[in-house]
């Protein structure tokens, strides 16, 4: 017997172990998605004994397998979620109502035993992965299937062996509900060995097999029932009350009863704990709610005279009882999801969602006096929440994701049909691609059951006539999916299925599927061809496309879509996490080995060059694009720490801003001028705020961390768990955690909670409100989100900057300005005062260890030297040890030691040592170095120079709440642009916006927006932008010190109007011919109609921030500032924009052009445009 920290996972698999099964099989599904993947850990050990594994490929041919299994005299563990159960439902009828299989003597009782089954359902009360809200209660009473609910992480390992024991003594199939807190928590408990299996495979006689028993269809369908009835199902009591697993606390006097099953029961009894409840009410823990059984629970009800059942989902317990208590004469009230008053009925427990700590506890303050209980009423504990709102942080596609690829494309399509009138409907299932609803895409119209998409499809084309899109992933076609292209083809309806191929059953963890070639026992197997198997169900055509290749897919798509039938496109690309984690590992292997890779490609976007106009992120929702800011407000960055370097948003083509840049013998470290981080020298310790002596004496240690997938929160979380594997020796100690990882995969956000707790102390798996001791977190946004946890002295360790939302990117901030990481910070610092210790981990992380993925280990160090853990230096040492890979805990261990000597010396001082060094110098000194080498042999830079300083200054003088550099940022692009033809006009506008704009916030709108009026960045200005001063430095400091050298390469689609025909080109320029372009200022005159609309909307949006808007209400002037300022991108984009702000035909208007004044630097008498 050991102690482990186990997840629910595992404790389902090791209690299955230990229990002694020899086949497990099932499908995966949240929150059960880690069950293959624990057991495929495990697959040389399983082997050694004779033990399979079989990820089926649905949940109904799993159900089948245990049938067949159990007539082979084998027992089997079969596990799901709970829409999984439905779709096994009919296996296990079938299954359940056989009773095949030879029987032995159960040593304990002697009786006859059989070979078991166990159908462990993984419920979603709070609907947080799953698509319907399914209470899996039901269907098990439906298929005649006993269950256990256990409401702690030891019952959970320790009932599956119970379980079987229940089949096995019934010849039933037996359940075992967990709902996603219990799956996706655990805990520390107490193990054992591994049970033996029988090893030889059995030689079966079928003649010695009985149809009655084997073969249900009519005349046996009746007999089983009967036997069922009679004989089978009467097994079930007696078999739950010899395993004696129901337990009753409280007052044993009381006339008022609870009574709860599963993991809510734990909540109920930490609530009624907490409120002093127990010493005047009993808590009944039910181990099933069905069948209810009468030897410990009848006599508890004869003394009561009301009953609370308390359960989550709608009422099958209190109807049980209701029932139950009918049935055995028992005169007491019941109440649950009602409460009686008299006439009128009070709401008791709700049926929808689960049950929280605070839904329990104010439910009990209510019905107080309702049920004549004691007056002592558990109070809300005091809760801190930062002020205003906070941006949503929506699910969306991994960086890389092929998905991401596919939809882009049809939103594409989209357009592109709708212009011819047509009307496109998409449909989907279960699977990644569910998330195609969400923005930017909105391409799922309608979701129907795993592989039932084509279904739902074919239904809707029988009376529209709308083309339809089907998006359906490997996975799902080889579950259920192909039957409905089977159909669509023998019916002819005119749907498009998408099979989208990555390789893998990608959202629930990359388990296996038919196509990878490996089974999850580790066995090769063929790989199943989709697109044989496709081409023989006869549609009308059959493709096999990379949706990388963007030109070739949309051509491909767009006809496909617009011929009749059912047509089938198979989008085959790898999965982006597993093609990338192998590439990771083998460079992390190099790096280890001290050797340098020989190249390293990155994309990056210059930040002069774009124009914010959101195209990239509106046609591909990645979240490696993240934001900005200069001169002209927000600006599309990428974000290395989280780009793939797959190259999809170049491809786009909106702007000429993305650049490939290659690193010449690419290291993270190696080239750092940076000293290294020692470990090795002694820290002081901190006072611990909480020890364990303190959660000894009835004071549980709380903390919650919580960031985006990815970050490194599940490494925190990991960490302390296994740090409290021994409580560094202190006994009577008990742990549990849960990590609520949801879409975590999919950059969602993953929250842990961990809980060290006296033993005999009921804790449930969430932290309630207002009692944590601890929040850390490596990202500022969901940091903040969570300090609502946190008790009056529990501290807040979070990192000072977050990865940006999908849900700031596409807003556009017309309604309010998106919150800033300062504004955000100075909120947390206001609601936590000191308590918030606030750290630059990531960047910090980022610059020394080349990942910033290790923030969270720095944090972990900052929470520590603040004393806000019970566990020793040592406990934390091994338990990274533990939690990490080895070739990583040296980079973990050091971002550790990092995060405590930020405590002990101070983030000044370790900004000194290890920050970087900004150059302090004249803010328009790199605005003087880019006109210097944007200046031609035959031009005078000394006039540029002081053109640039006169016009900055009379801006500063008549604007002085606008920084200088970005005053002289637009003087400088002005020069660029023409040479400040139109200088001395832009200078008598901007002179006009004080008077026009009294707020500071609004001038700062207005001057951006007009200073864009003065220029187009066409390709003669942009090709100084791409080789500016500016620019070269910007890269030298992000990748300068990665490699040994740096090449910046453009990627461009140059367009010029000549002629009236618009000429467009591929182009990737050399830097000389950029800088030999960029003096062609000369082809503005040439070609005169090449900004023809470019200018009309310039002006358009000139009148109105002079004229019209300063006459709007104040409320209203911001909100068309900003749709003024929004007006942005390059053609196409820039026309879409000006219809949608300007009005229809706002790219055409005629504005008559104003003289310009004379300015100083250009030839009197030169025209600007």
């Amino acid at each position: 017997m050991s102690r482990r920290i186990l997840n629910g996972n595992e404790l389902v698999i090791q209690g299955g172990l230990e229990a002694g099964f020899s086949l497990y099989t099932g499908y995966p599904g949240s929150p059960l998605a880690d069950f293959f993947t624990v057991l495929h850990g495990h697959r040389d050990a399983l082997a050694e004994r004779g033990i399979r594994v079989t990820l089926a490929n649905s949940e109904g041919n799993a159900a089948a397998m245990a049938a067949g299994a159990k007539q082979a005299g084998r027992s089997t563990l079969v596990a799901m979620k709970s829409m999984g159960l439905q779709v096994a439902a009919d296996a296990l009828s079938v299954g359940n109502f056989a009773s095949p299989g030879d029987t032995e003597p159960d040593p304990v009782t002697g009786e006859p035993r059989w070979p078991g089954v166990v159908v462990v359902v993984g419920d979603d009360p709070w609907s947080m992965s799953t698509a319907a809200p399914v209470d899996s209660r039901y269907l098990y009473k439906h298929l005649h299937m006993p269950f256990l609910e256990p409401a702690t992480p030891q019952e959970l390992k320790d009932w599956i062996g119970h379980a079987l024991t229940l089949s096995r003594r019934t010849s039933l199939y037996a359940g075992v509900l967990l709902t996603t807190f219990m799956a996706e928590g655990g805990g520390r408990v107490a193990t054992g060995d591994w049970a033996e299996v029988p090893g030889a495979a059995a030689a079966l006689d079928p003649r010695a097999f009985d149809p009655a028993q084997c073969v249900m269809v009519p005349p046996h369908s009746h007999g089983a029932d009967v036997r069922m009835t009679e004989e089978r199902f009467p097994r079930v009591v007696p078999a739950l009350e010899a395993l004696d697993l129901d337990r009753v606390t409280g007052a044993a006097d009381a006339r008022i009863g609870f009574i709860s099953a599963g993991s809510v029961y734990e909540t109920l009894h930490q609530v009624m704990a907490d409120g002093g409840h127990l010493e005047h009410v009993s808590l009944y823990k039910l181990a099933s709610s069905w069948p209810l059984t009468p030897a410990r629970l009848l006599p508890w009800l004869r003394g009561l005279d009301t009953v609370v059942v308390v359960e989550e989902k709608r009422g099958f317990l209190e109807t049980e009882l209701i029932e139950f208590c009918h049935d055995h004469g028992v005169s007491v009230r019941v109440h649950g999801k009602t409460f009686a008053d008299g006439e009128r009925g009070v709401p008791g427990f709700p049926a929808h969602g689960g049950l929280s700590y605070e839904i329990i506890r104010d439910r009990l303050n209510e019905l107080t006096g309702l049920l004549g209980m004691h007056a002592c009423r558990l109070e809300p504990a005091g809760t801190t929440r930062v002020a205003g709102t906070l941006p949503p942080r929506l699910p969306t596609f991994c960086p890389g994701c092929p998905h991401r690829e596919t939809l882009s494309l049809m939103k594409e399509l989209r357009r592109s049909l709708e212009r011819e009138g047509v009307r496109l409907l998409s449909h989907g299932d279960v699977g990644c691609y569910s998330l195609s609803f969400l923005p930017p895409f909105g391409e799922m119209h309608d979701i129907s059951a795993m592989g039932q998409g084509g279904a739902l499809a074919a239904g809707m084309d029988s009376f529209a006539d709308n083309p339809s899109v089907v998006l359906l992933g490997d996975s799902t076609f080889f579950h259920t999916g192909m039957t409905a292209i089977s159909s669509s083809v023998q019916m002819g309806h005119d749907i498009t299925y998408i099979v989208l191929d990555n390789d893998v059953t990608a959202m629930t963890g990359h388990q296996m599927d038919p196509r990878t070639g490996r089974s999850v026992e580790g066995r090769p197997r063929p790989r199943q061809d989709l697109k044989t198997i496709i081409r023989g169900m006869g549609p009308a055509e059959v493709l096999e496309v990379n949706p990388s290749d963007r030109y070739f897919y949309r051509n491909v798509l767009a006809e496909t879509v617009r011929r009749p039938g059912t047509k089938v496109i198979i989008s085959t690309k790898e999965c982006a996490l597993t093609y990338h984690a192998r590439l990771k590992a083998a460079d992390r292997k190099r790096f280890a080995d001290g050797e340098t890779k020989p190249e390293q490609t990155f994309f990056r976007i210059n930040t002069s060059a774009c124009e914010d106009c959101r195209a990239c992120i509106d046609a591909t929702g990645c979240p490696g694009l993240s934001q900005t800011e200069d001169a002209y407000g927000t600006k599309m960055t990428i974000d290395p720490q989280i780009c793939v370097s797959d190259g999809y948003c170049t491809q786009i083509m909106a702007c000429p801003s993305f650049e490939r840049v290659r690193v010449i013998d690419y290291h993270p470290t190696k080239y750092s001028a940076l000293p290294e981080v020692d470990t090795d020298s002694a820290l002081p310790e901190p006072a611990v705020r909480k020890t364990f002596e303190d959660v000894i004496a009835g004071n549980d240690w709380r903390v919650v961390v919580t960031g985006v997938g990815g970050s490194g929160v599940t490494t925190i979380s990991r960490v302390l768990a296994e740090a409290a594997t021994d409580m560094n020796g202190h006994d009577g100690l008990g742990f549990r955690f849960m990590d609520q990882k949801g879409l975590a995969q999919r950059n969602g956000r993953v929250t842990g909670h961990l809980t060290v707790h006296r033993e005999d102390r009921a804790a449930g798996p969430i932290t309630p409100m207002g009692t944590g001791d601890l929040v850390i977190s490596p990202d500022l946004l969901d940091g903040s989100e969570a300090v609502g946890f946190l008790a009056p002295h529990g501290i807040a360790v979070v990192d000072e900057t977050f990865q940006l939302p999908l849900s700031v990117m596409l807003d556009r901030g017309e309604d309010a300005p998106a919150p800033t990481a300062a504004d955000i910070r100075g909120r947390l610092r206001e609601a936590l005062g000191e308590r918030a210790h606030l750290a630059g981990a990531r960047a910090l992380t980022h610059r020394l260890l080349g990942r910033n993925v290790y923030a969270s280990a720095m944090l972990l160090g900052v929470a520590y030297q603040q004393g806000g853990m019970p566990f020793t230096l040592h406990n934390l040492r091994e338990a990274f040890a533990r939690a990490v890979p080895a070739s990583e805990f040296d980079a973990n261990w050091r971002a550790f030691t990092l995060g405590r000597r930020f405590v002990v010396e101070g983030a000044e001082a370790i900004a000194r040592t290890f920050g970087e060094t900004a150059a302090h110098e004249d803010p328009l000194a790199p605005l003087h170095a880019s006109l210097r080498d944007g200046t031609a042999p035959w031009e005078r830079s000394g006039r540029l120079a002081n053109a640039l300083e006169r016009a900055t200054d009379s801006l500063a003088a008549r604007l002085p709440e606008i920084e200088r550099e970005h005053l002289g940022q637009y003087v400088h692009d002005l020069l660029v642009y023409d040479r400040g033809a139109r200088l001395d006009d832009f200078l008598a506008d901007a002179a006009r916006l004080p008077g026009l704009y009294p707020d500071a916030a609004h001038q700062r709108i207005a001057l951006r927006a007009l200073a864009r009026t003065y220029f187009i960045k066409d390709e003669v200005f942009v090709s100084h932008l791409l080789v500016s001063p500016l620019e070269r430095e910007r890269a030298r400091r992000r990748y300068g010190h990665l490699g040994r050298s740096v090449e910046v390469g453009h990627i461009n689609r140059p367009s010029f109007d000549v002629a009236g025909r618009r000429i467009e080109f591929d182009l990737n320029p050399r830097d000389w011919m950029l800088r030999t372009m960029r003096h062609l200022r000369v082809l503005r005159r040439v070609l005169p109609r090449w900004h023809r609309r470019e200018n009309a909307i310039a002006r358009q949006i000139r009148e109105e921030l002079l004229e019209a808007v300063p006459r709007l209400a104040v409320d209203e002037r911001r909100r068309r500032l900003m749709q003024l300022d929004n007006v942005k991108g390059y053609r196409e984009t820039r026309y879409e924009q000006a219809e949608a702000v300007l009005g229809a035909g706002a790219a055409t208007s005629e504005f008559p052009e104003r003289a310009p004044r004379t300015a100083g630097v250009h030839r009197p008498g030169a025209t600007a445009r």
